[in-house]
């Protein structure tokens, strides 16, 4: 908790502070953190905070779209998660030795009591492994989201304004990030293992989420439509936290077909309202 707090605080900060004295006086204070996690890498997610935060900043400053904003932003997770990647299928951290050192530990404290009799701990533990790096992205992503939003919310008390985030019943994908799902699916099916077949089962991670929000977005705004209560919106949402297993996967196909079918005609728009328009 104080890890997601500290990157909230430090990627608000730095947006601020970017919009207020600008983007290019702040960029090696942002650069000096990020460099600093060279010498503490399990820190590597809170140092590059400040970075998330200007890179932001820099797209604001242009001008650009909240959604170039954030994809701006959602670099350092990148960056991350292709090092994680590297790592895992190289001699930096080997999967099989981190598997036979981590389920000895986890016995001990009792982990595996919990698991289904068809699931063993090894197989929980090399899955964790292998969605690590798509994880780490979408760690840093939501940093991102919920950073801007601070900036944007305590903005006006430093004097700054932050200009406003797209609502979630309003949020969309850009349209040609289906052409990525299809080479992940591509690779996942052409690749059984390896360094090819990793990035394929990451991709697909972080795509099936993404998808999922946009489900979400079209559910908020199909609520929002028929006007339904709050007490009752919160329900909804509350079934779809109890049933996280399926909901996730009928919200990404919802996302999905938003893509062709755009029931809330947000894709023919050029005002930068969604992250699907760039301009």
């Amino acid at each position: 908790m104080f890890h997601l707090l500290g990157s909230l605080t430090l990627v608000a900060a730095m947006l601020i502070g970017a919009r207020r004295y600008g983007a290019r006086r702040m960029a090696f204070p942002a650069l000096i953190p990020l460099l600093l996690s060279m010498a503490a890498p399990f820190q590597w997610v809170l140092m590059s905070a400040p970075l998330i935060g200007w890179l932001a900043a820099v797209q604001v400053e242009r001008g650009r779209s909240y959604g170039d904003a954030i994809a701006a932003a959602s670099i350092p997770g990148a960056g991350l998660g292709l090092l994680l990647l590297g790592a895992l299928h190289g001699e930096m951290l080997p999967t099989r030795d981190l598997v036979d050192s981590w389920v000895p530990a986890l016995q001990e404290v009792g982990t595996e009591a919990p698991l289904p009799d068809t699931v063993s701990l090894e197989q929980l533990v090399e899955t964790m492994l292998a969605v690590l790096p798509g994880t780490a992205y979408l760690s840093l992503l939501m940093v991102a989201v919920l950073g801007y939003r601070v900036a944007e919310a305590v903005g006006p008390r430093f004097g700054t304004q932050v200009p406003a985030a797209v609502p979630l019943h309003r949020w969309r994908l850009w349209e040609t990030l289906i052409w990525a799902l299809i080479v992940c699916l591509a690779m996942s099916f052409l690749a059984d293992e390896g360094l090819i077949s990793g990035l394929a089962v990451n991709g697909l991670l972080v795509l099936s989420v993404l998808y999922a929000v946009q489900g979400l977005a079209v559910a908020r705004w199909l609520m929002r439509r028929m006007q339904v209560q709050r007490f009752l919106e919160v329900l909804v949402y509350a079934l779809l936290v109890f049933t996280s297993g399926v909901s996730v996967l009928a919200l990404a196909g919802i996302g999905l077909m938003d893509t062709w079918f755009d029931w809330r005609r947000l894709g023919h728009r050029r005002h930068g309202d969604a992250v699907s328009q760039p301009n």
